[in-house]
């Protein structure tokens, strides 16, 4: 099956709801608008489209509208939620009519740590599934063709039940392109103008005072507190503050139960959460960014004995790119996802006084790591932008599909000597 313009047809039926919009954006929305804007540009060099759909929408496979969207597919990429039978049967069905079936995971779900908020539902098992939902997972990952996470870790979790590939996250081109990465001045701070509450505008507002000072940020989600409290990050961070009176933490997003450990820091900047779209400003805005993981050994939890790594370690890179891409120098956690980067900034094991030695030492020779970091950030928009990889993604839907083919038909490859 191809589109009428003679290409691949990729769907991606997305689970997060508005609520918990982040994943589904980074691990379908983008990928299928780098696609279709590649499209839209050339669509002779380019014949590949994409379409995204809500994956409980896509499951009544005898309703016409699932049947002409979803049969136009020649990849069907299942976020997240294949554990419920109608998604399995679902999954049956386009494979059975020869489509290549796909699973995207990225997080460790059979063993989330308490303090994320998704434990209650994969782990406490909050809802009283029978089978438990890392069972059911188990189950719609043995009707896949193949996983795809941004987590070599990930997939190694999982090799005895699927074929996994590696697709790392990667920012929107457009977003990052027109950037002007904070070289001095003051600090800015961003809010909203919600005039019209159906379309808030980002408003921009430089902190008084704040000429001359730097400031050492970090910002994401409410899963990161473990990456904090066990990565002595902010023992480091607190002897650099009280050593540099101009040195200041921003912390920017929602969360709000580390700020008992924030106590100790002489000088915190707290930057409330923004749109997605909104996100890239406040990164530019950062001297230094920081990207510390906890370390601690987690379990696999999946049978495939797959040891020495940390539930953070089954993080993807992207907090390395966004700073990449907004022409930030960077520290972080010497770990699995970010070793591929480590050329780009500095990688410290997690102890006080080699996170304190890393910081002091960017703090100290700012206006060079800002220079290496520019060189930097003009590679990161060629080859770490999600636009500028959508040839590369089309291309590994076409190895797993030929792979596919051949484990299905039990072919074997010429001049190959199989051992059983």
């Amino acid at each position: 099956m191809t589109n009428k313009f003679g290409g691949m047809h990729v769907v991606y039926l997305y689970a997060d709801s508005p609520t918990e919009w982040n994943c589904s954006s980074w691990r379908c929305h983008m990928l299928s608008d780098a696609i279709n804007y590649q499209h839209e540009k050339n669509p002779t060099a380019f014949p590949a489209t994409a379409s995204m759909y809500l994956l409980q929408s896509a499951l009544n496979i005898d309703h016409p509208a699932v049947q002409s969207k979803l049969g136009e597919a020649d990849v069907i990429v299942f976020q997240r939620n294949v554990i419920v039978p109608e998604v399995w049967h679902s999954m049956d069905y386009w494979r059975a009519l020869g489509k290549t079936v796909l699973v995207d995971l990225d997080d460790h779900y059979p063993n989330i740590p308490a303090s994320n908020p998704a434990f209650a539902y994969w782990i406490a098992n909050s809802l009283g599934m029978d089978p438990d939902p890392i069972a059911r997972l188990r189950t719609g990952l043995e009707k896949a063709d193949a996983l795809i996470s941004p987590s070599p870790v990930i997939l190694a979790d999982w090799r005895d039940v699927v074929p996994g590939y590696w697709w790392p996250n990667y920012p929107r081109l457009q977003e990052y392109e027109k950037l002007a990465p904070k070289r001095g001045g003051m600090d800015i701070e961003f809010g909203y103008d919600i005039s019209d509450p159906q379309k808030p505008l980002l408003t921009t507002k430089p902190r008084e005072g704040t000429d001359g000072n730097i400031y050492i940020g970090w910002g994401g989600s409410i899963s990161h507190v473990d990456s904090f409290v066990y990565s002595g990050v902010l023992e480091g961070l607190r002897k650099v503050l009280e050593e540099f009176p101009n040195v200041f933490f921003k912390f920017c997003g929602h969360e709000t139960r580390l700020n008992y450990l924030f106590e100790a820091l002489p000088r915190v900047i707290r930057q409330d959460g923004v749109l997605p779209r909104d996100w890239p400003h406040v990164v530019s805005s950062l001297d230094i960014g920081l990207a510390p993981l906890d370390m601690r050994e987690a379990s696999d939890n999946t049978g495939a004995n797959n040891h020495g790594f940390s539930y953070d370690e089954r993080r993807s890179w992207l907090k390395l790119v966004e700073y990449l891409c907004a022409g930030v120098p960077f520290v972080a956690t010497d770990s699995a996802p970010y070793r591929p980067l480590a050329r780009f900034g500095s990688l410290v094991q997690n102890t006080p006084e080699h996170w304190y030695t890393a910081i002091k030492s960017v703090v100290q020779s700012l206006r060079w790591f800002r220079e290496d970091a520019d060189k930097s950030r003009a590679y990161a928009l060629k080859h770490y932008t999600i636009e500028n990889n959508a040839r590369a993604l089309l291309d590994l839907y076409e190895k797993i599909g030929v792979e596919t083919q051949i484990r299905r038909m039990g072919a074997k490859l010429p001049n190959v000597l199989y051992v059983s």
